[in-house]
């Protein structure tokens, strides 16, 4: 298991023998001997003796019995986002993960609970993969079967040398989803990786739930108070009646047609990421656009040049304030489109219970973000995703000045 999981059970055994053994030379040699401090110091060596010998036969004893798992899939995952700065063994380590769980689990499934992008993650292990495939097909134009007259990058590559990967696929992409960071994967693999061993005999072992030892003592628990006449339990409802209220909760989500359908899905929502990507760009410039018209603010920088520059700042924040609330809708429109289809063929394949109801907005709300219909090019978009259902009638434009999109 991952070190970073918490300590074995055999090492808190061990610990806890040890801390019993001082506990009784502290006891019997120093704090009750019969004679004092003298008569415990005569005792001492033969007694540290006899206890440091059963310390170390509990050890010999215990070492033929401890068999390492050949694998463990949280210190793989581990090591493979630590790796960031090396996309050879990154990548190696990916690979791994995929020889020795890829067979149990739905690896892209695991990753991307843990944040991480599959699509990205594939794409570059792809891309890795197809630079290796190049230097093996250079290897094998010499008859002598050596990379020795292959040069450069190429020829480590071809001598098994990872680190050249980086030289074929440049740097590492940011392979986290969106709202992620390294640091909140990396902290939270304990929890959201299935806690998986590979055995000598290469079988997949189910662990338990990791539990990380406390750094410091906890509060105390107080007293609780005796209340009277405590109200009945309420019932649970049974499983098959949430199944039944559930509109999403898929019913055999480990099935081949369950991940795949899953896998689409993601595929997809990728979509919204370019206009994303945008969205952010304006709400940096929003922000950096404020603090240019705070500092053109003040008694000694109110001439006409910089009330002029404040205007023009705060116009242009304005527009992209706009655009953005227009785009996000647009973005939200497609990710319920998107839902609405996964959901739909979940419910085809008897996945699901309850048939999906396509995503609706109203006319007021779609000319009401999209500034009364002045930007009529995200209108068209809209009116283009399908399965959206749009109710009411649809406003006129009003024009204020703004520019459409």
């Amino acid at each position: 298991m991952s070190k970073e999981c918490g300590p074995s059970k055999a090492a808190l055994d061990l610990d806890a023998k040890i801390g019993g053994a001082m506990d009784t030379v502290k006891d019997s040699f120093i704090g009750s001997a019969a004679g004092g401090i003298a008569d415990g110091i005569a005792g001492l060596k033969s007694g540290l003796t006899g206890l440091t010998d059963g310390i170390v036969a509990e050890i010999e004893n215990a070492i033929p019995k401890i068999e390492l798992p050949k694998a463990t899939l949280q210190q793989q995952m581990t090591k493979m986002m630590s790796s960031l700065d090396n996309p050879g063994a990154f990548l190696s380590e990916f690979e791994d993960i995929k020889k020795n769980f890829g067979g149990s689990i739905d690896i892209d499934k695991m990753v991307k609970e843990a944040g991480i992008d599959p699509n990205i993650l594939n794409s570059f292990a792809n891309k890795a993969s197809a630079s290796t495939k190049q230097a093996t097909d250079a290897l094998g134009t010499f008859t002598d079967g050596k990379a020795t007259d292959l040069t450069g990058s190429l020829g480590k590559l071809a001598a098994g040398d990872l680190s050249a990967i980086k030289d074929f696929v440049g740097e590492m992409p940011s392979v986290t989803l969106p709202g992620f960071e390294i640091g909140n994967v990396l902290s939270s693999i304990c929890t959201s990786v299935p806690n998986l061993e590979l055995d000598k005999d290469g079988n997949i072992i189910k662990k338990g739930v990791e539990t990380k030892v406390p750094s410091q003592d906890g509060e105390k628990i107080e007293k609780a108070e005796v209340k009277n006449d405590p109200p009945p339990p309420q019932k649970e409802p049974a499983p098959a009646d949430r199944l039944e209220n559930g509109t999403t909760v898929i019913l055999n989500p480990n099935t081949e047609e369950a991940q795949k359908i899953e896998r689409e899905y993601t595929e997809d929502i990728q979509a919204v990421r370019p206009l994303l990507a945008i969205i952010l760009e304006r709400q940096a410039k929003f922000y950096e656009n404020r603090q240019k018209i705070r500092d053109l603010t003040g008694v000694f920088r109110t001439s006409e040049k910089n009330k002029q520059k404040q205007r023009e700042l705060y116009l242009e924040n304005i527009r992209n304030h706009r655009r953005n609330k227009k785009d996000i809708l647009y973005n939200e429109l497609r990710m319920k489109n998107w839902e609405y289809i996964r959901d739909d063929k979940l419910y085809e394949a008897d996945l699901i219970k309850k048939k999906p109801i396509k995503p609706v907005i109203s006319w007021e709300e779609i000319h009401e973000r999209t500034y009364f219909s002045n930007y009529p090019k995200t209108i068209d978009l809209i009116l283009q995703i399908p399965n959206l259902e749009i109710k009411g009638e649809r406003p006129e434009r009003v024009i204020f000045g703004a520019k459409g999109s």
